[in-house]
Parts: structure tokens; C-alpha cells; sequence
């Protein structure tokens, strides 16, 4: 087989009890060679990343004909690969998440439950201070209360996401090296590009 268009292998979400089917990215308006071709390592496509792929309508191969009485059908609900094409018009629009689907969806509910509780606390017009659940140092929980922000000394947000805070910078290594920040900073700030 020879791909003449930029394509790349990738594998969807399974469904409960189903085993993850692999299809083709092909984005259909580029060569493969020359000066039309489209760089995917330089767009950060890697092995390991997540696609966000806005409205992806896959199209499904073709069942295989039965050629003869005696041969068997393919099963009808076996998972067949099937290809998305992407043209020039809306190439910018797929996104890249550096990290596994898994670690997307994980960081994602983080992501989504700290907006809830930061949106109920902004309706209830509560203090943020640590005993009613506030904001806090992501290694070691410490808090500060509403009026002690800005005053020197508060929490330090990472420059990398911009989404977690830190007291002190060693709790910001603590968080970077045994809390998991490393791995999760840029599926944040992806998140975060993709979905503010």
C-alpha cells in the first residue's frame, strides 16, 4: 500500500466491552512529498498524543463481497477501520493534546470539578479560605484566606498551565516530581487552549 496524502494510524476510545478500533487521520488536500506537504511532527502530532478532531465523520470500508456460497461473510458487527479525511479548511481546527486519551479524560474531570466548585463558591459569595474548600497549595493543601491574597507571600500559579498554585518552591518541586505536574502541565494548557 502507498499513502499519498499525509496520514496518520490512530486508534478510537473503545466502548465498554468492545476492543479500540484503529482508522486513518488522511488529510485529503496535501501530498505527501514536495512543498505541499504538511509537517505532523512539527504540528506536535506524536505517538502517544490525543486528536481532538472537531465534527469527524469516519467513513467505513466497504464490506467484502462474497465471491462464493461457500465463503463466509464478514460479521456485520465486527469493527471495521475505516478512515477520517481531513481537508485544507479545516485542518487547523484538529488540536493536539500531548498525552494518552486516559490522562485527557483524567485531567479533564480535575479540570471540570475545580471550575464547579470554584463557580458554586462565586455564587455563594463564600470566603476561599481552606476550611470551607478554597483555593491551596497543590503539594501540601495550605491555604490563605481571601484578604491575604496579593499581600506578598501568596500562592505561586505555574507558569506553565497557569492553573495550579504552590506556597512555596518546594512544594512546586514537590508537585513537578512525586505529585505528577510534569506529566500533566501541558495536557492542561492544551486542555485549557482547547476547551477555556
Amino acid at each position: 500500500m502507498t499513502l499519498t496524502k499525509p496520514t496518520l494510524l490512530l486508534t478510537d476510545q473503545p466502548q465498554e466491552k468492545t476492543t479500540a478500533t484503529p482508522f486513518a487521520l488522511v488529510f485529503s488536500s496535501r501530498s505527501a512529498s514536495g512543498p505541499d506537504t504538511l509537517d505532523l511532527a512539527k504540528l506536535g502530532y506524536k505517538r502517544g498524543s490525543t486528536l481532538v478532531i472537531p465534527h469527524a465523520r469516519r467513513t467505513l470500508p466497504p464490506l467484502k463481497p462474497q465471491l462464493k456460497p461457500e465463503d463466509t461473510p464478514e460479521p456485520e458487527d465486527k469493527p471495521r477501520p475505516g478512515f477520517i479525511a481531513v481537508d485544507r479548511q479545516i485542518e487547523g481546527d484538529v488540536r493536539v493534546v500531548p498525552g494518552s486519551l486516559a490522562k485527557v479524560v483524567e485531567v479533564g474531570c480535575w479540570l471540570r470539578g475545580r471550575d464547579d466548585r470554584r463557580m458554586e463558591r462565586e455564587a455563594e459569595d463564600e470566603d476561599e479560605d481552606e476550611e470551607k474548600g478554597g483555593r491551596g497549595c497543590e503539594s501540601c493543601g495550605a491555604g490563605m484566606k481571601k484578604d491575604e491574597r496579593g499581600k506578598g507571600g501568596g500562592l505561586m500559579r505555574c507558569t506553565g498551565c497557569g492553573e495550579v498554585e504552590y506556597c512555596s518552591k518546594a512544594c512546586q518541586a514537590r508537585g513537578w516530581n512525586e505529585g505528577g505536574h510534569k506529566e500533566d502541565c501541558k495536557v492542561i494548557k492544551a486542555i485549557r487552549t482547547i476547551w477555556p
